[in-house]
C-alpha cells in the first residue's frame, strides 16, 4: 500500500493548560485531548466560585451576607451570622437552572444538520438543592452570652452544567486530529507487536493514538506512522461538543454566639463534595471537491468520517474551616469579616474513550476486508475505563479567601449590605498525584493572582408581610497581566456577574416563603479544540490546531426557600 504523506506539526501557542510532553518537547493540548487528568487549569476551575449560591433570600439579595447574617448561607460565608438567629429555623431551598452556552469561533454545529438529529445541545435545564438545613439555639441566657447557636446546613458552591458545541468546515488535511495523533505516535515512538496489533497500555495518554491506528486514521510500517486513509486533498469538516456535569456542595457544621447582641463569633466545619462529569466529542469529515477525489490505486481505501467520544468523572471530597466575626456597634449598623482556610481535595478520577469511524473502498481491496453492499466497513472501538483513586488520587488545595462586609438598617424598612471577598488563587496547589514528580506550582503562581468579588444587597419592607429584594455579584480577572486573552486548552473562568431579584412572605410568626430569580454570565477565555506546542521555538515544525472559540455561559436560576422558625 503506498503512503500518500507522514506529517509533523505542531502549533506554538504562549501557554497550555495541560503541559503533555513528547519526546521532542512538543505540547499536545485542547479539549479533545487530555482529558484522562487533572490538569491546573481543572485545579482553577473546580476552585473558582463567586459564592452565587444559597437560599432564595440570600440570592435575592446578592448573597451579600458576611455582615448581614442570620441565613442558612451563613455557615459558608461568615459563620458569625449562625449567632444572630433568635430563633431555631429550617428551611429547604430546591433550584431549576436553565443553561445556554453559546460559541463564537466557528459555524454553528447545528448548520445544514436537522434539529431532530442533533446530538449534543447548548442548552440545559436542571433542577438541583441550593440550600438546606437547620439552625437550633443550644443556649440562652440573659449575662454576656445572650445564646449560642448551633447547625447543619448545606450550601451548593459551584455548578458545572453546561453543554457548548461548535464547528469549523472546509480544513486543510494537514490540520486534522489524524495528523496530529501521527505526529504524536511518531515522537514518542509508539509500537505495535509483531502480529501488527496495538494494545491499550498503562498510559491512558496514548490511548488516542491507540484509537486513531484501530479506527484506521493511523498506519505503520518499518519507517514510521502515516496517514494512508486521507488523502492530502481532503477537505476536513470538525464538529466538537462539549457536556459538563455536577457541582461541588458543601455540608457545614456550624455554630455561633452572640455577647449581648452587640458582638457575634462563629465557625464552620466545611466537607465539600465534588461531582464531575465531562463528555467530550469531536468528530471530522473528510470531503473532497469535485476532481480531486483519490484514486483507487493510490487509496484503495478512504476514510469517510471519525467520531472520538472521551468521558471524564471526578468524585471525591475536600475539608475546610471558616471563622467569622460580626460587630454591631448600632443597632441600625453590622461590620463583618470572615476567614476560609483552602479546601483540601481527595478525587478520584475515572477516564474512558471510544472511537469509531467508517471505511470505504475505492480500489482493489488489497487487505481483504469485508464491506456491506453500499462498500463500506466500520471500525468502533472502546477503550479500557481508567481509574485514579485510593493512593492514587489527586490531592489538591483551593485558595484562601478573607471577606468583609457591612449592612445597614435605615428606617427598620430597608436594608443595605454589601460584602467584599478576596481570594487568593495563586496559592492553590497540586499536593499529590499518580504522576511521579508532577507539579503545577509554577504554573499556577504564573498565571493566577489574587482575585476579587463584590456583592451587593437591598431588601425593603413594602408591606407588612411582603419584602422585595435586590442585587448583584461581579467576580473579576483572576490573571495576572498578560494571561486572561491567552489559548488554553480548555476554557478558564474569567470573569462573572449576576443579577438578582426577588420576594419574600412571613406567614404569621413561623412560616416563611421566598423566591429569587438570578441571572448570571460567565466570560473564559478563548480555547482550541486540539494543538501542539513547540516548546523549543525551533520553528521546525508546520501548525496543527483548530482554530480558536469562546464559550459564554448564561444561567438562569428560579429558587424557592420555604422555612420554617419557631
Amino acid at each position: 500500500m503506498k503512503k500518500l504523506y507522514t506529517l509533523v506539526a505542531v502549533a506554538l501557542l504562549a501557554v497550555a493548560a495541560s503541559p503533555r510532553l513528547s519526546a521532542q518537547t512538543v505540547n499536545f493540548g485542547g479539549t479533545a485531548l487530555n482529558n484522562d487528568i487533572i490538569t491546573w487549569g481543572d485545579i482553577y476551575n473546580l476552585s473558582n466560585t463567586a459564592h452565587n449560591y444559597g437560599t432564595a433570600r440570600s440570592m435575592a439579595m446578592g448573597n451579600a451576607f458576611t455582615a448581614l447574617g442570620a441565613d442558612m448561607v451563613s455557615a459558608s460565608l461568615n459563620p458569625a451570622g449562625i449567632g444572630m438567629y433568635v430563633e431555631s429555623d429550617i428551611s429547604l431551598s430546591p433550584m431549576m437552572q436553565f443553561t445556554k452556552s453559546p460559541t463564537r469561533g466557528g459555524e454553528p454545529y447545528y448548520n445544514g444538520v436537522p434539529r431532530r438529529e442533533q446530538t449534543f445541545k447548548d442548552r440545559t435545564s436542571r433542577f438541583g438543592m441550593s440550600s438546606i438545613g437547620g439552625i437550633f439555639t443550644a443556649y440562652r441566657g440573659t449575662g454576656a452570652v445572650t445564646n449560642v447557636n448551633v447547625g447543619f446546613a448545606y450550601n451548593r458552591i459551584a455548578d458545572f452544567n453546561r453543554s457548548s458545541r461548535n464547528a469549523s468546515l472546509g480544513n486543510s488535511a494537514i490540520n486534522s486530529m489524524a495528523n496530529l495523533l501521527c505526529s504524536m505516535s511518531n515522537l514518542d515512538g509508539l509500537q505495535t507487536d509483531a502480529d501488527g496489533r496495538m494494545d491499550f497500555g498503562n498510559d491512558p495518554y496514548y490511548w488516542g493514538a491507540v484509537l486513531a491506528y484501530k479506527n484506521g486514521l493511523t498506519n505503520k510500517d518499518d519507517q514510521g506512522w502515516f496517514i494512508d486513509r486521507i488523502s492530502p486533498d481532503a477537505e476536513v469538516d470538525q464538529y466538537s461538543a462539549v457536556q459538563t456535569r455536577g457541582s461541588v456542595g458543601e455540608y457545614a457544621l456550624t455554630f455561633g454566639m452572640n455577647f449581648v447582641d452587640k458582638f457575634y463569633i462563629g465557625a464552620s466545619l466545611g466537607i465539600q463534595s465534588i461531582n464531575y462529569r465531562r463528555t467530550t466529542y469531536y468528530g471530522e469529515n473528510y470531503i473532497y471537491a469535485e476532481g480531486m477525489e483519490p484514486s483507487g490505486e493510490d487509496t484503495p481505501y478512504q476514510l469517510d468520517y471519525m467520531n472520538y467520544s472521551q468521558t471524564t468523572e471526578l468524585s471525591g471530597t475536600g475539608v475546610n474551616f471558616k471563622i467569622g466575626a460580626t460587630y454591631r456597634p448600632f443597632k441600625f449598623l453590622r461590620f463583618g469579616i470572615a476567614y476560609h482556610t483552602p479546601t483540601a481535595y481527595n478525587v478520584a478520577l475515572g477516564y474512558q474513550a471510544e472511537m469509531w469511524s467508517r471505511t470505504r473502498s475505492i480500489g482493489s481491496n488489497p487487505d481483504g476486508y469485508e464491506f456491506d453492499k453500499d462498500g463500506y466497513f466500520y471500525d468502533d472501538v472502546e477503550s479500557p475505563e481508567w481509574v485514579d483513586n485510593g493512593e492514587y488520587s489527586w490531592n489538591f488545595r483551593s485558595p484562601h479567601r478573607l471577606m468583609f462586609g457591612a449592612a445597614l438598617t435605615i428606617f427598620n424598612r430597608i436594608i443595605l449590605s454589601a460584602d467584599y471577598e478576596r481570594s487568593w488563587y495563586q496559592s492553590a496547589r497540586l499536593q499529590s498525584s499518580p504522576i511521579y514528580g508532577l507539579s503545577y506550582t509554577d504554573e499556577l503562581k504564573e498565571v493566577f493572582k489574587g482575585g476579587n468579588t463584590v456583592r451587593l444587597g437591598a431588601e425593603v419592607n413594602l408591606l407588612p408581610l411582603m419584602v422585595v429584594r435586590a442585587g448583584y455579584i461581579w467576580s473579576g480577572n483572576n490573571f495576572r497581566e498578560g494571561y486572561e486573552n491567552q489559548l488554553y486548552s480548555h476554557p478558564l473562568t474569567r470573569e462573572q456577574h449576576y443579577v438578582t431579584a426577588g420576594l419574600g412572605w412571613r406567614f404569621g410568626s413561623t412560616v416563611y416563603l421566598d423566591l429569587a430569580y438570578q441571572y448570571g454570565v460567565t466570560n473564559s477565555t478563548n480555547y482550541k479544540t486540539f494543538y501542539a506546542v513547540e516548546t523549543s521555538n525551533t520553528n521546525s515544525f508546520d501548525p496543527i490546531e483548530s482554530i480558536a472559540f469562546n464559550t459564554k455561559t448564561k444561567r438562569h436560576h428560579a429558587v424557592l426557600t420555604l422555612g420554617f422558625r419557631f
